[in-house]
This record gives structure tokens, C-alpha cells and sequence, in this order.
């Protein structure tokens, strides 16, 4: 090995690297630690604080029938779901839904400021169109529960 302007040569390799690339990895290697970690932080604030798994703090369920999709959540007491997080895509494309039911207010949050959120309830209904693709929808939401822990986006395969 030897260091001349910058750059590493690595003879037994015939690999030449310099260091800026070599802080670039190294910081990309440090940064999926730290969300591996802020997972795990997440995960571990969860069972601390006897705060539900997100599949259960926010039951989903769908219904097809022949020219719509309804999607449904019974959103726990003391929880909530942010109005803005509820996505739906198929094949990556965003689906337009139509919001039938729910009990939509205003919510002071500390990172997102006013915010609109769901609790209790909430129905949406997705009209079927020519070439929608059933096994690649994907419903995405996000939601927090009032103690102050929020759950990473959710997503759930419609099939």
C-alpha cells in the first residue's frame, strides 16, 4: 500500500481507490447502521411502552367487488393515522380513491406541524379501471399512537 496525493494504491489487488471514495462508503456503511439501529430503538419504544404492533393498532381490511375496491381501518383508541400517508399505487403508479367515511381533524404535531389525521374509522373507496392490476396494489399509511411513538409507513398488499 502506498498513499500518494490522496489516493491509496493497493498493489496485491491492482485496485487503485482514493480516500474520498473510501469516506464515502464508510459513511454509507454508518448511515444503514444508524436506521438499522433507529429500527430496533423503534421497536424496543414499542414494547416499553405497551403500544400496539401497527397491524393491530390499525386493523386494515378490503372488499372487491365488481367495479370497486373499499378499503377499511378500525383505527384503535389513542391512536391515529395521518390523512396525507394513506397512498395507493399499482405498479408504482398513484391510484385517485375517494375518502366515504371517517372522522378527519386537526392534529399539532411537533415535526409535521398541523396535520390532518384519522381516528376511529375510516372507509375509501377505489374505483376498478381497465388494466388495474389486482396483485400489485399496494396500500401504504402511516399513523401514531397518542403516547407519542409513530410507526414506520405501512404497507399492505391488497392480495
Amino acid at each position: 500500500m502506498i498513499l500518494i496525493n490522496n489516493v491509496v494504491l493497493y498493489f496485491n489487488n491492482l485496485e487503485v481507490y482514493s480516500l474520498h471514495s473510501m469516506k464515502k462508503f464508510i459513511a454509507i456503511i454508518l448511515l444503514s447502521l444508524n436506521l438499522y439501529s433507529n429500527s430496533n430503538t423503534s421497536d424496543f419504544l414499542i414494547k416499553q411502552n405497551n403500544v400496539l404492533p401497527a397491524n393491530e393498532a390499525f386493523n386494515i381490511e378490503t372488499t372487491i367487488s365488481d367495479d370497486s375496491i373499499l378499503i377499511s381501518w378500525d383505527v384503535m383508541e389513542g391512536y391515529y393515522l395521518y390523512s396525507k400517508s394513506i397512498k395507493i399505487e399499482n405498479n408504482y403508479e398513484a391510484l385517485n380513491f375517494e375518502v366515504l367515511e371517517s372522522e378527519e381533524s386537526i392534529h399539532n404535531d411537533e415535526f409535521f406541524g398541523e396535520s390532518k389525521i384519522f381516528r376511529d374509522k375510516i372507509l375509501i373507496k377505489l374505483n376498478k379501471s381497465i388494466g388495474l392490476d389486482l396483485n400489485n396494489i399496494l396500500i401504504k399509511y402511516q399513523g401514531c399512537a397518542d403516547v407519542g411513538i409513530c410507526y414506520p409507513i405501512q404497507i399492505h398488499k391488497l392480495l
